[in-house]
C-alpha cells in the first residue's frame, strides 16, 4: 500500500454541503484504486442497525451454534490429521432473497420480528445500494439511473442478503473464515462487526484490513461494475480471516443485475474516453445468468479467465446478436 493512503471513508453528510467536491473525490479513489469504502451517516438509523445486530446474533446462538461446532469440530480435526481444509470456510451462514421474489417468509427458525426487522432493514439498504450507484453514475458522467436500468433486465434487479457468523477458530492457520474471491455482481453494502475485525482487501499486492466502525456500511465494486466501467472501476479480492476470539457478524446485501440483464461496458464511457488507454471496449458483452453459471464453479479463482471465457462465447455466438429491449 502506498506511503500514507488510509482506507477510504465518506461522511455521506458532505455530500449535501460545501464539502460534497471532495467527498465525491473520495468516491470516485475509492472506485478507482481500492474497490471499497466505508460509509457513515448514510441514513439508516442506529436504532435498526443496533436491533438487526442484536436479532442476528441471538438467531445465531439458538439455532445455528451447535450445528456450527460439529462442523468445527471435524474440519479441526481433518486438519490436524494432515487433511488440507483451506478449501473450506469457517462460517455459519444463510441468505435472504428479496428481489425478484422474497424468501423471507419461508426461512426456517426466523421468528416474526426478526422477519420485519430484516425487511426493514433489506428496505432501507436496497435505497442506500441505488443511492450509492447514482452517485457513482455522477462520478463517471453517466445520466442519473443509468447503472439502475442497466441491472434491471425484464423484471428488475437481484437482490439479497448473506447472513453471516465467523465464529473463534482455534488454528487460524489452517482454515479462512473465507477464502479470497471478487464478488460476481454489482455493488455490495455490508454491514459488519464493529467489535471483531477479519475482513481484508487485496491492494498493491498486500493484504489492507477493512476497519470496523460502529454503525458504518462498506461498500464494495463487483465483477458487473468492471464491465459496465470498462475497467475504469475494478472488483477485487478480498478474504476474511479466522481469529482465535471473538465472534464474527457479517450482513451482505447484493444488489445485483437481474438474471436476463445484458451487462456490457457503457457506450458514454468508451466514446468519451478516446484519450486513454480504457477507451476501446475491453470486456464482452453478455447475460448475467450465464456469468453467474460460470463463477459458481470458479469463484475462489480470479477474475480475468471468467472474462475472458465470456468474451470467447460471445464470440462464438456473435451471429445471434442478444436483444436488448
Amino acid at each position: 500500500m502506498a506511503r500514507g493512503a488510509s482506507f477510504p471513508v465518506i461522511n455521506m453528510e458532505k455530500l449535501e454541503s460545501e464539502g460534497r467536491g471532495a467527498a465525491m473525490a473520495i468516491i470516485r479513489d475509492a472506485c478507482e484504486n481500492w474497490g471499497f469504502f466505508e460509509m457513515l451517516n448514510h441514513g439508516i438509523s442506529h436504532e435498526l442497525m443496533d436491533e438487526v445486530e442484536r436479532v442476528t446474533k441471538a438467531h445465531y446462538a439458538n439455532f445455528r451454534e451447535e450445528k456450527f461446532k460439529e462442523f468445527a469440530r471435524r474440519t479441526l480435526e481433518a486438519g490436524e490429521k494432515g487433511a488440507d481444509v483451506k478449501d473450506v470456510d469457517w462460517e455459519s451462514t444463510f441468505f435472504v432473497c428479496h428481489r425478484p421474489v422474497s424468501n423471507l417468509a419461508n426461512l426456517p427458525d426466523v421468528d416474526d420480528h426478526y422477519r420485519q426487522v430484516m425487511k426493514e432493514f433489506a428496505s432501507e439498504i436496497e435505497k442506500l445500494s441505488e443511492r450509492v450507484l447514482d452517485l457513482l453514475c455522477e462520478n463517471l458522467g453517466l445520466e442519473k439511473g443509468y447503472l439502475k436500468k442497466a441491472f434491471a433486465g425484464s423484471n428488475g434487479p437481484t437482490f439479497g442478503t448473506k447472513v453471516s457468523s465467523y465464529p473463534p477458530c482455534p488454528r487460524p492457520d489452517l482454515v479462512d473464515g473465507l477464502r479470497a474471491h471478487t464478488d460476481a455482481g454489482g455493488i455490495i453494502l455490508l454491514f459488519q462487526d464493529d467489535q471483531v475485525s477479519g475482513l481484508q482487501l487485496l491492494k498493491d499486492g498486500e493484504w489492507v484490513d477493512v476497519p470496523p466502525m460502529r454503525h458504518a456500511i462498506v461498500a464494495n465494486i463487483g465483477d458487473q461494475l468492471e464491465v459496465i466501467t470498462n475497467g475504469r472501476y475494478k472488483s477485487v479480492m478480498h478474504r476474511v480471516l479466522t481469529r482465535p476470539d471473538g465472534n464474527r457478524m457479517s450482513i451482505a446485501s447484493f444488489y445485483n443485475p437481474g438474471a436476463d440483464a445484458v451487462i456490457f461496458p457503457a457506450p458514454a464511457l468508451i466514446a468519451g474516453a478516446e484519450e486513454r488507454a480504457d477507451a476501446a471496449p475491453s470486456y464482452p458483452k453478455f447475460v448475467f445468468e450465464d456469468y453467474m453459471n460460470l463463477y459458481v464453479r470458479h469463484k475462489f479463482e480470479a477474475k480475468e479467465p471468467r472474462f475472458e471465457a465470456m468474451k470467447s462465447s460471445a464470440e462464438v455466438v456473435h451471429a445471434a446478436p442478444i436483444a436488448t429491449a
